[in-house]
């Protein structure tokens, strides 16, 4: 089957792909949602077991289970796809942005990332049982359930599947205009804790210590270990504390999240997050956390990768690139590995979080295509 006649043959069946996304969309999955996100695991499977395929699950006590599932008997060489099934968006999203089609645009909470990706990965299954494909390498898709937080439920299971296979392909939205990322910044996440003292803030407030104010400039002296030259980013995105209006508050916590290119950058940071100065006596505070990814560096199979990708994608009447992310995603656990990791192979959209969150209708059948003969190409 030619490329052209393979996007024509997908985008024959676009009205089913869009039902698809419809039921995946409405089924929210927040991560924290244990319930919700199993109830898109079991819509999974049974999808996946209706097209021959004999899905397998990974309990999880905490998070949703995670769900894998492998074509092929081939000897030897294996592809691995990466898909989450979790999404930032909390359970009612849907009522502020329903799942639409609007002047080409398919919107809905979690489309973008991802749940447009894994109704590619189900096409492509579907396929696969069609034999409109015919890779020569046994392909294993995984769908994890915790990404959206920190994949620690995950994480060992991602790392065990990659070193079983030749290379992973991780189907993560691509930057704007379809860029895939041969790059991808580490990350840091911190939670600050800072004691003080309770007291009355009219009658006694000279007894109390205020965690607060103490918090207030610990955020200023943090936010400004930031280095945008060499693109290190540093922010508290979230604080909580106090208990009442007229009560000096003893306790305050605030999230961390750092950003950076180079694993040395990440630990000199690292470093001075802990290395606290405190400014108001009878504080005391804590850091927990740490650097959770390493930076995915491009490397020379990367790059083999993409290039290949790219070829693939002229035959396609495609024109693609790669670009660098400052977000992170389970690429860069797999591309510390050494395993070669192409990331951003999603559909192209836009507002990833955000309430215009969206993907191109027109994108769909070219890049699910484009899937397809990346993973006949090894």
């Amino acid at each position: 089957m030619t490329e052209t006649n393979l996007v024509e043959r997908i985008s024959s069946e676009i009205d089913q792909i869009v039902e698809l996304l419809r039921q995946l969309v409405e089924m929210e999955s927040p991560s924290h949602s244990k319930e919700l996100v199993d109830c898109l695991g079991v819509f999974l499977a049974d999808y996946l077991h209706g097209k021959g395929f004999h899905p397998e699950v990974i309990p999880r006590e905490t998070v949703g289970d995670i769900i894998w599932t492998e074509w092929g008997g081939q000897e030897e060489g294996r592809i691995l796809v990466l898909c989450h099934l979790d999404t930032v968006w909390d359970s009612g999203s849907l009522k502020k942005n329903p799942f639409r089609v609007e002047d080409g645009r398919i919107y809905g909470p979690g489309i973008f990332d991802m749940k447009s990706s894994v109704a590619a990965t189900l096409k492509i299954q579907e396929y696969l049982s069609k034999s409109w494909i015919k890779p020569r390498k046994n392909i294993r898709f995984l769908y994890t359930t915790d990404e959206e937080t920190d994949s620690s439920q995950s994480r060992e299971v991602i790392e065990d599947f990659a070193q079983q296979s030749d290379l992973v392909l991780v189907l993560e939205p691509p930057l704007p205009g379809g860029i895939l990322k041969t790059f991808r910044k580490g990350v840091g996440s911190y939670n600050l804790k800072i004691h003080g003292k309770r007291a009355h803030s009219g009658l006694d407030p000279q007894k109390g210590v205020n965690a607060l104010e103490e918090m207030a400039r610990q955020v200023l002296d943090i936010n400004s270990l930031a280095s945008p030259d060499v693109g290190t980013t540093v922010a508290v995105n979230l604080v909580r504390g106090g208990t009442a209006r007229n009560v000096i508050p003893e306790y305050a916590e605030g999230l961390i999240d750092v950003r950076f290119r180079t694993l040395e950058e990440g630990k000199r940071i690292d470093q001075l997050i802990r290395d606290r100065t405190i400014h108001l006596p009878g504080i005391s505070l804590e850091v927990e956390g740490g650097i959770e990814r390493q930076p995915m560096i491009k490397s020379e199979n990367s790059h083999e990768l993409f290039c290949k990708a790219k070829d693939i994608a002229s035959k396609l009447d495609m024109d693609l690139e790669e670009g660098e992310s400052g977000g992170a995603s389970d690429g860069n656990f797999t591309a510390v590995l050494g395993v070669a990791t192409l990331d951003g192979l999603g559909i192209t959209g836009d507002g990833a979080h955000a309430w215009n969150e969206h993907i191109l209708l027109e994108a769909v059948a070219p890049r699910i295509a484009l899937l397809a003969r990346l993973l006949e190409s090894f």
